[in-house]
């Protein structure tokens, strides 16, 4: 090709001036098959070489041409299809390169980021070229800060770390300067907490506070996590469509009964309240229960339950008939991420759930997964359930009796077209879960199947102690 195809530049067909400079419009195949010949960059072979000759005359190559013209065009015709799709390429991949690099320059407060869901967030984040700052609190050791320091992550990645009272505006003002987005994750609460909703009420009103302490022009838009028990309470009425979407709020839920999830519910409007006042744009992400491999040491109950499926004797192979609507830690993050920068769920609340399953559906995953675990694959009746539920101490009888067979499903169509998001197949996340367990030798691996640790009512007491 360097003999028979010389590489000649000037005025002319090679449209450049004598003084180098292009000249529009721009050459087209055939031109380029001159500048191009002999050099590593060689479109003649993205016809000639890539496609046989076969392949040519069928068109299964990229793109087809007429079979009427001449055969000299029908190439020409081939060479202006390879051309395109190089130069679509290459502007793609350009895009991605100008997009990641404006990311870059932007921050993102991550309140809480060290966390089972969070730290899936800040690695979503890194991912996508973020700068990341995190808030950890007084009593964070030193360990679960260098677990998430250990993300992968290549130099052109930012992460760092502040320490900060989520409760204390002045704490969280530091760590706001700047920030041009915030996701704040939510207060990790147990049962055991006294108040959970002061706790919830400060940590928002201290968010807000903040923002308005930096100016509420820097801040653009918050993201926070609420919570799918926030939509409906399991005593209220199927809708007419069978699910129940980002309209629809719990309304029976009190302190007494339900302190957690009226905390969060408490913690939503709250949101709403002071996003009107400041003018923020708010979006609330309401997963449902999450679960699927951790980041850190950090877990949720869900998977603690998951592990009581997966460790459950093959001697009482019964779960109780208990439905909860489910979704995969990764699509949670992923759905923070993208609520950062899409218009068509500015102030809105959007559901995150990939469906609602019964403990014997998951314990059916888990054995077509793991054939050497015994996880409970039938459905015990309720008699048999709260007999054996009032054995145990640990087991909330009243919880049992109004949700046994009730079955609440959650409508994510918001998730899927505004944002976007495309829902883990439960399967894979159930075996990606227990694979991390097994890992961690908190499930017997294959060759310890056996392992005479195991109780036979041990796995269902886990799953019915809620």
């Amino acid at each position: 090709n360097l003999v028979r195809k010389p590489h000649v530049l000037g005025p002319g067909a090679d449209y450049f001036t004598e003084d180098g400079q292009p000249v529009r419009p721009q050459p087209g195949a055939n031109t380029l098959q001159r500048v191009f010949s002999g050099s590593v960059l060689d479109l003649n072979a993205t016809v000639g070489d890539m496609l046989s000759d076969e392949d040519v005359s069928h068109g299964t190559g990229a793109r087809q041409a007429p079979q009427n013209l001449p055969q000299s065009q029908q190439q020409h015709a081939l060479q202006d299809g390879a051309v395109s799709t190089i130069l679509s390429q290459l502007s793609s991949e350009t895009e991605k390169g100008r997009a990641k690099s404006a990311k870059s320059k932007t921050n993102v407060l991550v309140i809480g980021g060290i966390g089972y869901t969070s730290s899936h967030i800040v690695t979503k984040l890194l991912e996508e070229g973020y700068t990341v700052r995190i808030t950890v609190s007084d009593s964070t050791n030193q360990q679960q800060q260098m677990e998430l320091q250990s993300i992968p992550r290549d130099p052109e990645l930012h992460l760092s770390i502040f320490e900060a009272d989520i409760t204390n505006s002045a704490s969280l003002r530091d760590a706001l300067k700047g920030c041009k987005y915030v996701i704040h994750c939510g207060c990790a609460v147990t049962a055991a907490d006294k108040d959970p909703v002061s706790l919830h009420l400060n940590a928002v009103q201290a968010l807000f506070d903040a923002i308005r302490l930096v100016g509420k022009s820097i801040v653009k838009r918050v993201v926070i996590t609420g919570a799918a028990s926030s939509v409906f309470h399991v005593t209220d009425q199927d809708p007419p469509s069978g699910f129940f979407d980002e309209l629809f709020w719990n309304t029976v839920a009190t302190p007494s009964t339900d302190p957690i999830p009226y905390a969060r519910i408490s913690f939503e409007k709250e949101a709403w309240r002071l996003r009107q006042m400041l003018g923020v744009e708010l979006v609330v992400v309401l997963p449902s229960i999450t679960i699927g491999p951790s980041k850190t040491e950090e877990v949720s109950d869900a998977m603690r339950k998951l592990q009581g499926l997966a460790t459950a004797s093959s001697y009482f192979p019964y779960a109780p008939n208990l439905y909860w609507n489910f979704v995969d830690v990764r699509d949670v993050a992923d759905a923070h991420v993208r609520a950062l920068e899409c218009q068509e769920v500015k102030n809105q609340r959007v559901i995150v759930s990939n469906g609602c399953y019964s403990y014997a559906e998951l314990g059916k995953m888990i054995k077509e997964a793991y054939p050497h675990l015994t996880p409970p694959t039938r459905t015990a009746n309720t008699l048999m359930t709260l007999l054996i539920g009032a054995a145990h101490s640990q087991v909330n009888i009243r919880f049992l009796w109004r949700t046994l067979g009730v079955r609440k499903r959650l409508d994510a169509r918001r998730a899927k077209t505004a944002l976007g998001v495309k829902f883990t197949p439960m399967s894979e996340t159930i075996r990606d879960s227990i694979e991390q367990m097994i890992r961690a030798s908190e499930v017997p691996a294959p060759d310890a199947a056996d392992d005479p640790r195991r109780s036979s009512f041990s796995g269902y007491f886990a799953l019915t102690a809620v």
